[in-house]
């Protein structure tokens, strides 16, 4: 990853040769003080982080040694006190939250600086004569190799949790994989039992980023650049929502706007996130919304990511939230004939009456695309039928759908009705395309076709692990990244499957695998066996996601 130095290098030294003194009103005698001359030791400096003797630039997280050198112009002994400071480069930018760094002859520590140029000063004082000379340097942090883009892979361990980074994007470019870096960054793991790695991207020109973690009544947020606690999902509120169950936290990211979501204990709450102003000082959410039961899952577009529609779990129909009114935007009666909602063979649906719960939606389609088509699974009470509900969002509905509706059955699907986990490739047309499913150790390819007649298999197009695998997240390559940069960066923007497993039974270990997938058919290129990359030796794995880089 190429180090972006911004603004830099040349601070000279001031070593301030100054000569002063000091009349004797007996003798008149003058008599000079002992002055010093200081430079930088650069014996054994790393030249990879000392650009000049005054210009120093590394990683975030990285360790920095300075030696200095010291002449004085009397042959006295050295009797110096030292002080490593640190301060902003530009008078604009804000203070540092640690001035002091070191108290010794040679400075030695870990930098945890966000990424920012900095001003380092050493200060010697000449302790007979209480004068003191400055030396000073520029320094360049850099966001950590980690801190950019990559996979967070979020692992549980008996005694917390912690994350590793992959840094590869899609498998094409094999990357290195930092593990425990929450630990080594905070000191302590994340809480036991932390069950979600969330990214959010908001507006690219705003360049931030959200990287928080769920846990059992709780959630923490993390700097997005080194992980470092930023703050707990209590202080998100006005009012300390208590013991809270964080299901999902998102934005389309798009719009000007800048709205934000997340679901608390199966109710919406929502922020606008839309300025710079933002960054530093973070709006709170309002209050989840009462008297409203919804799923985890908020169908969205980068385009009015104001407008949610969201599934209402208790009256089991769609409703659509407007968060800059903070108001609900009416879905009309079905308005076309009633043959179209039969089950055997109507193939379309009510939004406002769809009889069942929807156990998983996802886009099917890049956010950025006008009218994004979603996916939305549906399944019964009883466990015994499972279909997908397909239809572009929009921030209003006539309700009047008469396809979309697609039957899948356990003859055609094998395991659907029990199936766990559910992907959507996002480049195949729609409507229509391809899904894939997780059903014990297979992940099945599934050809989406009408009435009941969508077929799913593991042995071709899909994958098969060995007996005994727990597949532990699977999630298709969505990069967040803008129209423009997809295209200028060539990335392959919901063509690569990632697949989490735990292979211990069979003595396979715990592993990520990066597919690519057919771009005319969908199915799943390679095995298990031949994936287009694979990254071993990682802890029980709990969720993936991925973090872009910022800006893009």
């Amino acid at each position: 990853m190429k180090k972006v130095l911004g603004v830099f290098l040349t601070a000279i030294v001031a070593s301030l040769g100054f000569t002063s003194c000091y009349k004797d009103i007996g003798g008149y005698d003058y008599n000079e003080i002992n002055s010093l001359k200081i430079s930088t030791d650069m014996t054994g400096a790393d030249p990879n982080i000392f650009i000049t003797a005054d210009s120093i630039d590394l990683h975030q997280n990285d360790s920095l040694k300075v030696k200095l050198k010291i002449e004085q112009s009397s042959g006295a002994a050295e009797n110096f006190s030292y002080q490593w400071l640190l301060t902003q480069y530009d008078q604009s930018s804000g203070n540092p939250s640690k001035n002091l760094l070191d108290s010794s002859a040679t400075l030695k520590t870990k930098i945890t600086l966000a990424p920012n140029l900095y001003k380092l000063v050493a200060k010697v004082t000449d302790k007979s004569t209480g004068v003191s000379y400055y030396k000073h340097f520029a320094l360049n942090v850099s966001t950590a190799d980690w801190g950019g883009e990559g996979w967070v892979v979020l692992q549980s361990e008996p005694d917390g949790s912690d994350i590793s980074v992959i840094t590869t994007r899609d498998g094409s470019v094999k990357g290195k994989v930092y593990h425990d870096i929450y630990s080594i960054v905070n000191g302590h793991k994340l809480p036991v039992g932390t069950y979600k790695a969330n990214v959010i991207n908001y507006g690219t020109t705003l360049r931030a980023q959200k990287i928080s973690f769920f846990y059992p009544n709780g959630a923490l947020q993390v700097r997005n650049t080194d992980f470092a606690d930023s703050t707990k999902g209590e202080y998100w509120f006005a009012v300390n929502p208590g013991a809270a169950n964080f299901q999902v936290n998102g934005s389309a990211g798009g719009s000007s706007a800048g709205w934000e979501y997340t679901i608390v204990n199966d109710q919406i709450a929502y922020r606008q996130f839309a300025s710079a102003a933002h960054l530093i000082n973070a709006p709170l959410f309002f209050p989840p919304y009462a008297g409203l039961s919804v799923s985890p899952y908020v169908i969205n577009a980068a385009a009015s990511d104001q407008y949610y529609t969201l599934y209402d779990k208790a009256n089991r129909g769609f409703v659509i939230f407007n968060a800059s009114t903070s108001s609900f935007v009416n879905i009309p009666a079905y308005a076309a004939a009633a043959t179209n909602l039969n089950p055997t063979t109507g193939q379309g649906f009510d939004m406002k009456n769809m009889a069942d719960n929807m156990i998983y939606a996802e886009n099917a389609q890049p956010l950025t695309t006008a009218g994004t088509n979603w996916n939305c699974f549906f399944r019964n009470d009883a466990g015994t039928k499972t279909y997908l509900v397909q239809f572009p969002r929009g921030i209003s509905y006539a309700n009047n759908f008469t396809t979309g509706r697609f039957q899948l059955t356990e003859a055609n699907c094998p395991g659907i009705n029990t199936a766990t986990q559910f992907a959507c490739p996002t480049y195949l047309t729609m409507p229509k395309g391809v899904f894939y499913y997780v059903n014990g150790n297979k992940v099945y390819t599934c050809k989406v076709n009408t009435v009941a007649t969508s077929t799913a298999r593991a042995d071709v197009g899909g994958l098969i692990f060995p007996t005994g695998t727990v597949i532990k997240a699977m999630k298709i390559f969505n990069s967040g990244y803008t129209a423009a940069n997809i295209t200028a960066l060539n990335v392959p923007e919901g063509k690569v499957l990632v697949v989490a497993t735990d292979e211990t039974a069979s003595g396979g270990g715990n592993n990520v695998y990066f597919f690519n997938l057919n771009p005319t058919t969908g199915d799943i290129l390679g095995s298990p066996t031949s994936p287009a990359d694979v990254y071993r030796g990682f802890n029980t794995i709990k969720d993936i996601v991925f973090k872009k880089g910022l800006g893009r």
